[in-house]
């Protein structure tokens, strides 16, 4: 019979665990397509020195039970001294109990570890913490002056916002104001994508920074509460405090998930592009 074959363009978590899907549940084998040296895209972890370093800060947290069990299939949970942890989506609430016999960290490298979130903004020579709060100490170090200017410009934004958003540099201005806008977000953004925020769609920024703004900041450090679990429904996502990251960085995982899929005889090419599809009769033929 003639081989069923896949060919997915690009080795990042969506290509790797569409290949992964399908070696392992159907009878297509899977052909991977990377260009660069390495999978996981750019939630890929470098190698340095000895060092492991993440191209930005991912973590595994989702709402779906059924991502949380897959990424929990492939790199099981570290064991912990408490008895669950509570996930909850859409409604439902469900435990996923942690036994005392789990996985131990210093022994194991192919495990997840629960990790508390830390976000720093390095400005200035100073580092802030993202999201940004309104505590005594980042005052100090914004200053009064640029301080007053944020809140001036945040205030001119809610009382004028810019509409509609046509793109990423509207949608952040609407929710931070210009100021806090050109002091921190647009230099970031345009480092890690490589894109104007102006040439970003404004929907980007509703999937990736999601309910996040000045207000909900704010309620967030007033409402601050520890050993929420690990699911946190209630939190918006950029505000959520404890998540699961691998031993090794994030790339580990994408990493093990390519080696399984070469294990169950798929293939993942690493420094080969894509560069042309070779359609017949509406076929793909090359």
């Amino acid at each position: 019979m003639q081989r069923k074959t896949a060919v997915i363009i690009g080795g990042g978590p969506a290509g790797l665990t569409a290949a992964y899907e399908l070696v392992t549940r159907s009878d297509i084998q899977p052909l991977v397509i990377e260009q660069s040296s390495l999978v996981g895209g750019i939630s890929r972890t470098e190698r340095y020195r000895g060092n492991h370093i993440d191209i930005g800060g991912h973590r595994f947290f989702s709402k779906s039970d059924r991502v949380m069990n897959w990424w929990l299939g492939i790199m099981p949970m570290q064991q912990s001294s408490e008895p669950a942890f509570a996930i909850q989506y859409q409604g439902q609430s469900r435990d996923v109990g942690l036994p005392h016999e789990g996985l131990d960290p210093e022994t194991t490298d192919r495990v997840m570890l629960i990790r508390p979130r830390k976000s720093r903004i390095y400005w200035r020579r100073k580092l802030f913490d993202y999201p940004l709060s309104f505590s005594v100490d980042t005052i100090r170090k914004m200053g009064l002056l640029r301080l007053g200017r944020a809140g001036l410009s945040y205030l001119h934004a809610a009382a004028f916002p810019v509409a509609p958003e046509q793109n990423l540099e509207d949608f952040i201005i609407n929710r931070f104001g210009r100021e806090l806008y050109d002091t921190f977000f647009k230099s970031y953004t345009e480092k890690v994508w490589g894109v104007p925020c102006n040439e970003i769609p404004a929907d980007w920024g509703a999937q990736r920074i999601k309910g996040l703004s000045i207000l909900k900041a704010l309620k967030h450090a007033l409402m601050h509460r520890k050993g929420a679990d690990v699911s946190q429904k209630g939190t918006e996502t950029s505000l959520i405090e404890r998540f699961l990251y691998p031993k090794f960085g994030p790339g580990q995982m994408w990493e093990i998930v390519a080696d399984e899929i070469r294990g169950c005889g798929g293939e993942v090419l690493l420094r080969h592009k894509a560069v042309a599809i070779t359609t017949e009769e509406g076929a793909v033929k090359a």
